[in-house]
């Protein structure tokens, strides 16, 4: 199902923000208030519903009858995960530049103002794949407790593979160019609901586009213990392939041999354990996976007896 406020002839904004929720009906509220709250209207919110059960639908079936100041699209798609709702909204959005905002966070009321500001400097600019910002604390204090390092005028110039180097390498938040993005799907797998996004944005940084990151925050957000990114272990377990795919990139990636290699092992028992061992065959560095083969055999038995050791219905059978 989807619904709108505006009517689709309406010209599209320069900016769309998106937001990928399952049963988050309890946090959306403060999602839509901080958007009614911004300075500047110039966006339109674009929501994927992967499958609530809750009262969502309900909500937006009012706030989109709400004379609000910016459209908002709401669609519901099957519960298959994050990586399958944000390509669903890059290939139906209509902005120039998409922008994710999850939905239990919030923009401070500049945000909308700051980034289209920002999209002015690189929107010309072929290198450039959009404009990056701060998250924050609801402290107000940066996710990883230090500012970014930027030149006089408050911005670096990097890849996502460089961000490290500017104590960039906490979460931030970005819009992207849309026709930039949709270039680099979020990788999906049979089965599995989850893909880090790291895959999609470090394809873009080899292949050279730059972000222009602001020491600007835009972002208050708080991680909830029900959060899609607590509890690593379980993400990992539950999506093998999602994170065989990140260690596959980490061998291209990664500056000293001794990571690509460890990457490459990774690489080898995750796709082992996840029934598909022919995707060993796509590493990044063959003669790298080579040498890690044995190694990558015995991290694939141990990665089996830690998955099942974790796994509480098999604690529960054996018991």
């Amino acid at each position: 199902m989807a619904m709108n406020n505006q009517t689709d002839l309406i010209a599209p904004h320069l900016l769309t923000i998106h937001t990928a929720t399952y049963n988050r009906a309890h946090t959306l509220p403060q999602v839509y208030q901080s958007l009614k709250n911004q300075t500047c209207f110039d966006f339109d919110w674009f929501v994927t519903d992967n499958g609530s059960t809750d009262n969502t639908a309900t909500l937006f079936a009012e706030w989109t009858k709400e004379p609000n100041s910016f459209q908002i699209y709401y669609h519901q798609i099957p519960e298959r995960g994050i990586p399958r709702a944000l390509n669903y909204g890059i290939n139906h959005i209509r902005g120039r530049y998409f922008f994710m905002l999850d939905s239990d966070d919030e923009l401070l009321p500049n945000a909308v103002e700051e980034i289209l500001k920002g999209i002015q400097q690189v929107d010309q600019m072929d290198l450039y794949a959009g404009v990056g910002f701060v998250r924050i604390l609801p402290n107000g204090q940066p996710i990883k407790g230090v500012w970014p390092l930027t030149n006089s005028e408050g911005y670096v110039d990097c890849t996502n593979l460089e961000r490290k180097k500017y104590q960039l390498d906490a979460d931030m938040c970005e819009a992207y160019k849309t026709d930039i993005i949709r270039r680099y799907p979020f990788p999906v797998w049979d089965d599995e609901i989850y893909a880090p996004e790291q895959l999609c944005f470090d394809r873009m940084a080899l292949d050279g586009y730059l972000i222009r990151w602001f020491n600007k925050p835009i972002y208050k957000c708080e991680y909830l213990e029900d959060g899609q990114t607590k509890g690593n272990w379980n993400l990992l377990r539950n999506n093998k392939m999602g994170y065989a795919m990140l260690s596959n990139l980490k061998i291209q990636t990664e500056e000293r041999m001794k990571r690509k290699y460890k990457a490459a092992a990774q690489h080898i028992a995750l796709s082992i354990v996840a029934g598909h061992p022919e995707y060993i065959l796509q590493s990044s560095k063959p003669w790298i996976s080579f040498l890690a083969f044995p190694y990558g055999i015995l991290l694939s038995f141990r990665r089996r007896s830690q998955f099942r050791w974790d796994d509480p219905v098999h604690r529960r059978n054996e018991t």
